[in-house]
């Protein structure tokens, strides 16, 4: 393992990191038994309230929770850039995140309008913690360059999804009316699982493969051009959606995918040339997500149902490889 580079003593406390990723699997087993609960009725539709609850369990309760522990624990190590304040931040982020999921969860999934504007207005207050004093200790850092790019640029789709996210809340609440509102889902959702999700796995993968698998660098080219290439490629799409131009932004949201599907045969590729021989069974969870990112933009591509795209993301990606991370 190469560990040079790091500031192993600049780590946070392990109770701070530990408590988010010790809360997340609560929320992934919630979701499934949602699903055992619903059914195939779950995934009819992505507009189904078991759906919309269903996705918020993993996307806030358990992505959320993860990546952003993971954060606290990885900022100070691998840039060098301790969170100011990291046990106050962790705590509050923890504690908000927590009740934001159930409370949004259950709303959705039927609770009623007080639930869902509770739930909101606690997740978007964790992320509000969490975001402003990590994005200090990122102006801060100074570790790998293309690690940093895409930990910066995932840290601002993070903030137009809450954005974004609060925005639809307004909506179905009735305080404010927008047009054909189910543009902004489309963004919403764009800026969520690409933005956020995407970039910081993108973030994490050009720093973990080389360190613990002993493969090859990333092409300079990626590391980068990618996550800036991402963030204008999400505003642009989004542009057009919110201005009705669907097949401009369904264009450019097409090239983004193909983008993240040519990241995933990048590191299925250096992860078969890595020096460390031994099986490590973590390498499935990555092998897994990878496959599972390719699946979705083909099935993207093909214009298949929006539920198998969400399943492929948000489970064969946004469960599977946390879960190895967690390993």
């Amino acid at each position: 393992m190469d560990t040079g580079g790091l500031s192993l003593d600049q780590a946070p406390p392990i109770d701070i990191p530990a408590r988010f990723f010790l809360t997340a699997p609560l929320f992934a087993i919630a979701a499934g038994l949602l699903l055992a609960w619903q059914g195939p009725t779950l995934l009819v539709s992505r507009w189904m309230p078991g759906a919309l609850a269903a996705t918020h369990l993993i996307a806030i309760g358990y992505l959320g929770l993860i990546m952003c522990g993971a954060l606290l624990q990885m900022l100070p190590v691998v840039a060098g850039a301790p969170i100011p304040a990291v046990r106050l931040v962790g705590t509050a982020t923890h504690l908000l995140l927590t009740i934001g999921a159930a409370g949004l969860a259950w709303g959705l999934a039927g609770g009623g309008p007080t639930l869902i504007g509770i739930g909101a207005g606690a997740a978007a207050s964790g992320f509000l913690v969490f975001i402003v004093p990590v994005a200090v200790a990122l102006v801060r850092a100074r570790g790998a360059p293309g690690t940093l790019m895409a930990l910066r640029t995932a840290a601002l789709a993070l903030s137009v999804t809450v954005a974004l996210g609060l925005l639809l809340v307004a909506v179905i609440q009735g305080w404010i009316r927008v047009p054909e509102h189910t543009r902004w889902v489309d963004a919403h959702a764009a800026w969520g699982l690409m933005g956020w999700v995407g970039l910081l796995v993108v973030g994490v993968a050009i720093q973990v493969l080389p360190m613990f698998y002993v493969t090859p660098a990333y092409p300079a080219p990626m590391r980068r051009w990618f996550a800036p290439a991402v963030l204008i490629g999400n505003a642009a799409a989004s542009a057009a959606w919110i201005q009705g131009a669907n097949f401009a932004g369904q264009a450019v949201f097409g090239a983004s995918a193909l983008g993240f599907a040519g990241f995933a045969l990048v590191t299925l590729r250096l992860i078969g040339r890595r020096e460390r021989p031994r099986m490590d069974p973590t390498l499935l969870h990555w092998w897994a997500a990878m496959l599972s990112l390719c699946g979705a933009a083909l099935a993207w591509t093909i214009a298949a149902p929006p539920t198998l795209i969400g399943v492929l993301l948000l489970v064969g990606l946004g469960v599977g490889l946390p879960a190895g991370m967690l390993f």
